[in-house]
């Protein structure tokens, strides 16, 4: 039974990603090819979080308003919108992008003028799912974006701000005054650092020092904690909430790898899935099963076929958009 819209009473809990992977299903269902396997996998999608039912509903009223198109002169001006390869006009990806944001927006995340989701779509710097991009803000300050990031960067009293709104950045800085690095948890402060930023969509930021020093103040507090080289912690807006080492002398992503050292599987996948569009998740029973070894980004469907190889695993494909890892036993 469809859940109404009206079940939920916080729409503003809707993530981009639930929209992106609504958005992404509408268009796979504009194609012919959407088989039986295709509809199963589509279905689990929907029951797998109560959210997955409120961003569909979000997306069908959309692709009805998008389907108005068709009556106003060119009967496949839509689709040809949202289909054409980049270098014909609009990409998949960015159109994808493009309507969640819309759907996002149709639950009330613009209700006010400095919401994260205006704030997305005036971000200086963006990227895509799977996509990274190196930005050189000035002499002494770069910036490194990973998958699905957004900043925003401007100059002001002299003195670059930074406010991470999204994803994952590392930044090189040796500049004085020091810049000022925000998000919704944290105010950061850096003369000489080289470390990454990461949001998290649990209301979490966290930080790994890979040179240097960084001053750390939580939004909702005025404590300062001072992190050093070699330091990782995650903290809420009332403070830390967690401090481990940091092996690396660098983050993995930025050499294009993906690194699993004992990583329970589930949390392994979660992870990988944040470069891919879909769902990527396996059997509740292989959760907590390790993962080892160091996996190059440029291709995840064949990490994930390793990954089941090593353990011993099926990987059950029902479109491009869900892949699950189930017991070998299971084969049929």
């Amino acid at each position: 039974m469809t859940i109404s819209a009206s079940a939920f009473p916080r729409e503003s809990s809707l993530s981009p990603k639930m929209c992106e992977e609504a958005m992404e299903w509408w268009l796979e269902m504009q194609e012919a090819n959407f088989d039986s396997p295709a509809q199963a996998a589509f279905m689990a999608w929907r029951s797998e979080h109560p959210l997955h039912e409120l961003a569909w509903e979000k997306a069908l009223a959309l692709g009805e308003q998008l389907d108005s198109l068709r009556t106003r002169g060119d009967p496949n001006l839509a689709r040809r919108a949202l289909l054409l390869p980049s270098d014909e006009g609009l990409s998949r990806r960015r159109a994808i992008k493009g309507l969640a944001l819309l759907l996002v927006a149709g639950t009330g995340a613009w209700v006010g003028r400095d919401s994260e989701m205006v704030s997305r779509i005036t971000a200086d710097y963006t990227t895509g799912v799977g996509e990274q991009k190196r930005v050189a803000l000035a002499s002494g300050l770069s910036l490194e974006l990973n998958t699905r990031s957004a900043i925003k960067a401007r100059m002001a009293d002299q003195r670059w701000h930074l406010r991470l709104l999204s994803g994952e950045v590392l930044i090189d800085t040796a500049l004085n005054p020091a810049p000022l690095i925000n998000t919704a948890q944290v105010r950061v402060q850096a003369s000489s650092a080289r470390f990454t930023m990461r949001q998290f969509d649990n209301g979490s930021t966290q930080l790994a020092v890979y040179r240097g020093s960084l001053e750390v103040i939580p939004t909702q507090a005025s404590n300062r904690t001072a992190l050093q080289a070699g330091q990782l912690a995650r903290f809420g807006p009332l403070g830390m909430l967690d401090q481990r080492a940091v092996q690396a002398s660098a983050p993995a992503w930025t050499e294009g790898m993906i690194v699993a050292n004992g990583q329970p599987l589930q949390a392994f996948l979660d992870e990988l899935g944040r470069y891919r569009h879909g769902h990527l998740g396996c059997d509740a029973a292989l959760a907590n099963l390790q993962v080892w070894g160091t996996y190059p980004l440029a291709d995840s469907d064949r990490i994930i076929n390793a990954v089941a190889q090593t353990l011993n695993l099926d990987v059950q494909r029902f479109t491009r958009l869900w892949v699950n890892l189930r017991p070998a036993s299971a084969n049929v």
